[in-house]
């Protein structure tokens, strides 16, 4: 527990910083480098189940992804068709057996369209909104999902009776769950009072309500990942809290949603 909390008293304070003072291109620069990291720890899993992906092409595509989604050179329906093309010609050039190679090829894409097509929408959300309103939204989202995994946490280990999702991943509880919901919401309505009074109540409650249902959600899939390869962490590398995939999971699916939220909700309803 104790390296968990140091190693958040550095965490939290850089990823502020980083989401309130970078430029884009660094923005972007810091994210790609994180999602290298993930995917790095995600074909590590897929090789535990005995699926082995092109790590190489898996990196160019990553980067590819979000280079060419952030210059909006090619539209984004061009760009995955691409990669689709690209992923099948690269698994057919491999000398390994045919069902290698097919089995490859989808490793390959599901691990660029994972981290690539969900790590992107937090640039979206910090700087297609202009750039307090994304500042804000970004922050809530953090505040939400670093609350609710806090309350789920404690409230699992205080009042957890009931499993959640026993399968992909025994301990979590329906008790601890709520709490973890309840939690977020009630961080984002204190930064609203405190920090961001612009951003309309009803907008920053039922958007922290689904930030931290779909957070919860992404949290399952990658430990439904894990379950799979047989691992409880999808590596070592922040002490106390596994490795990176296992701190951004949550936030894989939360921005996206968010993304959605702010793009077709958010001017809709004042």
């Amino acid at each position: 527990m104790l390296l968990r909390i140091a190693s958040a008293l550095v965490l939290i304070p850089a990823t502020l910083a980083i989401v309130i003072l970078a430029p884009p291109l660094l923005y972007l620069a810091v994210l790609g480098i994180a999602g290298t990291f993930c995917l790095f720890e995600y074909f590590q899993l897929m090789r535990k189940m005995g699926l082995r992906g092109q790590p190489w092409f898996g990196y160019v595509g990553f980067w590819a992804l979000l280079a060419l989604f952030h210059g909006r050179w090619i539209p984004g329906a061009a760009v995955c068709s691409a990669l689709v093309i690209a992923a099948f010609l690269a698994a057919m050039g491999r000398n390994v057996p045919m069902r290698d190679r097919a089995l490859g090829l989808m490793t390959n894409l599901l691990g660029i369209f994972y981290l690539g097509l969900c790590i992107y929408p937090a640039v979206a959300v910090r700087y297609s909104f202009g750039e307090r309103l994304g500042m804000e939204w970004t922050v809530t989202l953090l505040a939400v999902i670093w609350a609710g995994d806090t309350g789920a946490l404690f409230g699992g280990k205080s009042l957890g009776r009931t499993a959640f999702a026993p399968q992909l991943s025994p301990r979590k509880t329906n008790e601890g769950a709520v709490t973890g919901l309840l939690a977020g919401i009630a961080a984002a309505l204190l930064l609203r009072h405190f920090l961001f009074g612009d951003l309309p109540l009803q907008h920053i409650t039922l958007a922290s309500l689904l930030m931290g249902i779909f957070g919860q959600l992404g949290d399952l899939a990658e430990s439904m990942l894990k379950r799979a390869a047989e691992v409880k962490e999808s590596s070592n590398l922040i002490p106390g809290h596994g490795g990176a995939l296992d701190r951004i999971d949550s936030l894989l699916f939360a921005f996206p949603v968010l993304y959605l939220y702010l793009l077709h909700v958010y001017p809709q309803v004042g």
